[in-house]
């Protein structure tokens, strides 16, 4: 039977032997760990993280690689498709291929035709537009492309009739022109042509509005006056007769015109023949 003091003297005999197989703490192994998990760190918080490696080292005899967080994935897989984009640019260079990207004066010209057109029946593509500008061999490839000119351009053509006109039927809003700009030049072109028929229908319809709104106005004029004619008439007095009678108390025309439901040139014509 083993005895309490034996059962110590075989622990601390293990403890010695587990001691004696941890190597010394590897600094320089434990900062590629923190720098694979976070490439970001650097400084006081790559320290920081190394020491945290150390404590668990020295308490567990093991690298306890650092938990890794959101941003560090993002962070690792950003650095790997950026590395892959240079290597890519690396050998389309290699190969005489230089890329060919819209400049802020293309893009502008593109945009200002496509607000000059944009409210007619038929309408150029980005495409067509950049095909006479810049020729046949580019206008393919710049149509699909994105551009970074293409909010400035929308800026700079913030007066323009096309843009006044979306702006006051509500379609050229902060969210719609980063609609417009956040797509391919093609993209962009045809963004604006939506909203261009939007705001030019809705132009439409509040025209006709208004134009029945006037129409409406003027037949009730015409009602209220043919309703006073008629209860003049009905009076016994001739409107004539009423209408001197009002100017030689003082009355202007416009009132006698309306107490009496003629036009205001009839009114001043038959009291001039009466002086």
């Amino acid at each position: 039977m083993t005895t309490n003091l034996e059962r110590l003297q075989q622990q601390a005999q293990a403890g010695a032997e587990v001691q004696a197989d941890v190597q010394p703490f590897d600094y320089l192994y434990a900062v590629r760990l923190v720098r694979q998990a976070n490439p970001g760190l650097d400084g006081q918080a790559l320290q920081s993280a190394v020491d945290r490696i150390k404590a668990m080292y020295l308490a567990t005899g093991t690298y306890a690689e650092p938990q890794a967080t959101a941003q560090s994935i993002v962070r690792r897989h950003m650095g790997k498709a950026q590395a892959q984009r240079r290597e890519m640019a690396k050998e389309l260079r290699a190969i005489g291929y230089r890329g060919r990207y819209a400049s802020a004066g293309e893009v502008l010209d593109l945009m200002t035709e496509a607000h000059d057109r944009a409210l007619e029946d038929t309408r150029p593509s980005a495409r067509a537009i950049l095909r006479q500008q810049v020729g046949e061999d580019d206008a393919s490839r710049l149509a699909t492309t994105k551009s970074r000119h293409l909010k400035s351009a929308m800026q700079k053509l913030a007066d323009h009739p096309t843009a006044r006109l979306m702006e006051a039927e509500g379609m050229r809003t902060a969210r719609d022109v980063s609609e417009i700009c956040k797509s391919s030049l093609a993209g962009g072109v045809a963004a604006l042509y939506q909203r261009a028929d939007v705001a030019k229908r809705l132009a439409g319809l509040n025209d006709t509005q208004a134009e029945q709104a006037r129409e409406i106005a003027a037949l009730k004029a015409r009602l209220v006056a043919l309703e006073t004619r008629q209860d003049v008439a009905e009076s016994g007095e001739h409107w004539h007769d009423v209408a001197k009678r009002m100017r030689s108390e003082g009355a202007t025309y416009g009132s006698i015109a309306k107490a009496t439901g003629q036009k205001l040139d009839t009114v001043k014509k038959v009291i001039s023949r009466s002086k």
